[in-house]
């Protein structure tokens, strides 16, 4: 056979016992093929249909096999080396690796028994592997495989391992307890340390903040006593895992990805420090700007001077539309910068996060721009007593989304600015003879009594009212000739606007004294016949009927 006579030709004893085995291994692996016809020669290159298989014993990878080897499938090679170093681990001595060369590859040895054999066309051939490192990756592969079999068998080495694990438990149970130890006494003085400080504040904002950021560094510090844990419990596993044979590559496999995690952070850390370096210029750079608006607008604020028209009320609003404007642009600016800004995930979070706002924030931002309108537009100033529908009050906020009034029964109303802006807004507060406003009362007054004697009674009260102005002089106004009567206006001058409502109450009361005084009779707020006898208080009456 043609086996044969190449296995004569080699100059070691051994080699003719190899080529009977492999001739064997052919013809019980081929039982159709017949005796006279020469073995087919091993396939040179792995084809496409013929899946891969990869030899797996004592929970170690061994070799992946590429190629059928005399009909054997890759699967079957596997499997064969598998079943070979169970039963060669299973005599007596030891099994070393030893390698010998034949015409299909390399034939592996384990304590002089064969185990398999390697053709050059199991070589990774995409990943660039040589024959010859397959062949030494394979043979130290299974020695330490064959290695820590032999190991396990020995009771004194499974013996220290549980001793090892038992006090690798004791130690990282004792870790535990000192680390919950730790925590409740750091936790205790934390408390008593917050409890002395909240006693100290006074103001209840102050307190409210402190509260606040203890609950968020207890949350914190709970996060990091949990991952403490967690490292403890990886820890205690993996030195566990290490101190038996079987167990010792899912050792190395937690070691090697907590380190390749590590490896991973680093690079891309150190990678990304230039591109953060520059976004944190940019946000300095911002940050100073906003510093120089800020102190630009706080004097525009404060009246010292004004800046490109914009004075006291409008410099707040401005301000902060300046300061968002500069910090959208920092962003726009730094947000190549940032790390993971070029990936797909990042730019659909950043699309998704832009449609929201687009959507969902119509509403806000047309309450905003109604805002920018009412303050740029001084349409009503804080202070002004206004008129917005059927309410009454003085502007007590004109914020970016809202407009609140308070009415002279201290009820606070507030109303949407795109509502203010959209409807009948009067400003009692604006008017070119100076602060104050301008008390409007309408009488009707029938046509029997004298218009100047009206004039005089309605001046008179004006002038016996506390809170109306002399200067500019109040003065009446004949509205209306009606059917059975005249209407008449009385407008007096009121500087303080806060006692509006209290200065009204006492004008009405000496309008009325007056007139009943006088004899003339109030028609208001409708006139329809006369009466029999004038309806007038006579002045021994007006305390009250006995």
């Amino acid at each position: 056979m043609d086996i044969q006579q190449r296995a004569r030709s080699l100059p070691h004893p051994l080699a003719w016992g190899l080529a009977r085995r492999l001739f064997l291994l052919a013809a019980l692996a081929a039982p159709g093929v017949a005796a006279a016809t020469p073995p087919p020669a091993p396939a040179a290159t792995p084809t496409a249909a013929v899946p891969t298989a990869t030899a797996r014993w004592f929970n170690r990878d061994l070799v992946t096999f590429r190629a059928p080897l005399y009909g054997n499938s890759p699967a079957m090679r596997a499997r064969a080396a598998e079943a070979n170093l169970a039963r060669i681990v299973d005599l007596p001595g030891h099994a070393a690796m030893t390698t010998q060369a034949v015409p299909q590859g390399v034939v592996l040895l384990a304590g002089g028994q064969l185990v398999t054999v390697l053709t050059p066309a199991d070589r990774d051939v995409l990943g660039n592997e040589s024959f010859a490192q397959l062949q030494q990756r394979t043979v130290q592969r299974m020695q330490v495989a064959v290695d820590a079999a032999e190991q396990a068998r020995l009771p004194q080495r499974l013996l220290g391992g549980a001793a090892w694990a038992l006090l690798a438990t004791l130690v990282a149970g004792a870790l535990l307890w000192f680390v919950r130890w730790c925590a409740r006494r750091m936790r205790r003085r934390v408390d008593a340390l917050v409890q002395h400080r909240v006693q100290q504040l006074r103001s209840p904002s102050a307190r409210q903040l402190l509260f606040g950021l203890v609950t968020s560094a207890r949350s914190l510090g709970r996060l990091v006593g949990w991952l403490l844990v967690l490292v403890m419990l990886e820890e205690w596993l993996r030195f566990v895992f290490g101190r038996f044979p079987y167990t010792q590559p899912w050792a190395d496999a937690m070691g090697g990805w907590i380190a390749s995690r590590f490896s991973q952070f680093g690079q891309a850390t150190l990678l990304a420090l230039p591109d953060l370096f520059t976004a944190l210029l940019i946000f300095l750079a911002a940050r100073v700007v906003v510093q120089a608006v800020r102190i630009v607008f706080d004097g525009v604020a404060t009246g010292r001077f004004q800046f490109v028209g914009i004075d006291q009320p409008l410099a707040e609003p401005t301000r902060k539309i300046v300061t968002v404007v500069i910090w959208l642009f920092a962003l726009a600016m730094a947000y190549p910068y940032l790390p993971g800004a070029e990936t797909d995930a990042f730019k659909g979070l950043s699309v998704f996060v832009g449609l929201m706002v687009s959507l969902g924030a119509s509403s806000i931002i047309g309450q905003a721009a109604s805002g920018f309108t009412l303050l740029y537009s001084r349409t009503m100033a804080l202070g002004d007593v206004v008129r917005i529908g059927d309410t009454e009050g003085v502007v007590q906020q004109i914020g970016l989304f809202t407009t609140r009034l308070r009415t002279p029964l201290g009820v606070e109303i507030s109303f949407p600015n795109n509502v203010v802006l959209s409807g009948q807004l009067r400003n009692y507060s604006r008017d070119p003879d100076g602060p104050g406003l301008w008390l409007e009362t309408p009488v009707t007054i029938g046509y029997d009594a004298p218009w100047r004697q009206v004039h005089r009674l309605l001046l008179q009260a004006a002038a016996a009212t506390d809170g109306v102005v002399l200067q500019p002089p109040p003065h009446v106004a004949q509205s209306e000739l009606g059917d059975f009567a005249v209407g008449y206006t009385l407008r007096a001058r009121v500087i303080d606007v806060g006692r509006r409502w209290q200065v009204r109450s006492a004008l009405h009361a000496n309008i009325q004294d007056a007139f009943n005084a006088a004899g003339v009779q109030i028609m208001s707020p409708n006139y329809e016949a006369d009466p029999e006898s004038a309806k007038i208080v006579p002045k021994e009456y007006w305390e009250g009927r006995p």
